[in-house]
């Protein structure tokens, strides 16, 4: 089923993600079929894609290397793991981690055509082809929660395992930062928070201890800009037009 449901819109929510491709229709195909992520074209001409939830928006990107190895790591939500790994592979990606490996948890890692690394997740209650789950590589847990928290104002929170967790300010997303992991140093798979003033979010990001990237402009007409956080992590800011 189509899913028309309006995204919801705030300060500090995870909204898109580009994801590398060497054959963006070949994605485009691998991504519907499994997820059922609805495809687009852009106002750029760009093949684009929603998931199952209508949440989180995103494109697929030619000539930028795959996240081939773990390290910011999204989830997808699934209501069969088992049956989605058997999809995932007949339609040219492979399975990374087994189902087991984060019990109680039902997970499973993958790697799509391109070598993209991803997760999946299983929630019954919840439609299938959802992005629900973020991991950030972290040096410092406390100072990865404290600067998420000043400068996006996501909800951080100690889960049943002691983990420290968050969730972003729209409720949509949550994820939580992983010691001992490589940071996404490396322009990859590249996730985006909507911010309601890039340019005072920039500020924000400097004085916590993060870094400038990318100014603002260089994606223009989109108002974005890219940042690395304490622990080297490279995300994108995005400033909604609305």
């Amino acid at each position: 089923m189509e899913n028309t449901n309006q995204p919801d819109f705030g300060n500090g929510k995870i909204c898109y993600l580009e994801i590398p491709s060497v054959n963006i229709d070949e994605s485009a195909a691998f991504y519907h079929s499994i997820f059922g992520w609805k495809t687009r074209t852009d106002n750029q001409g760009n093949i684009a894609f929603d998931d199952g939830v209508g949440q989180v928006s995103g494109m697929w990107i030619k000539g930028r290397e795959p996240s081939d190895e773990i390290g910011l790591l999204v989830y997808i939500m699934v209501d069969d793991v088992a049956k989605k790994l058997d999809a995932v592979i007949t339609q040219g990606g492979r399975m990374v981690q087994p189902i087991g490996m984060d019990a109680p948890e039902v997970t499973a890692r993958f790697s799509d055509p391109s070598g993209n690394i991803l997760g999946l997740y299983s929630q019954p209650s919840f439609e299938n082809g959802k992005i629900c789950y973020v991991e950030i590589p972290s040096t410092d847990i406390n100072s990865s929660s404290e600067f998420y928290h000043n400068v996006f104002d996501w909800e951080i929170r100690t889960r049943g395992d002691g983990r420290i967790a968050f969730t972003d300010t729209v409720g949509q997303v949550s994820g939580a930062w992983i010691l001992g992991r490589k940071p996404a140093t490396k322009i990859g798979l590249l996730l985006s928070i909507m911010v309601d003033d890039a340019a005072a979010t920039l500020d924000l990001i400097i004085t916590n201890g993060g870094k400038l990237v990318q100014p603002i402009g260089m994606d223009a007409p989109e108002i974005t800009a890219r940042f690395s956080d304490p622990a080297g992590n490279i995300l994108n800011i995005y400033q909604h037009r609305g």
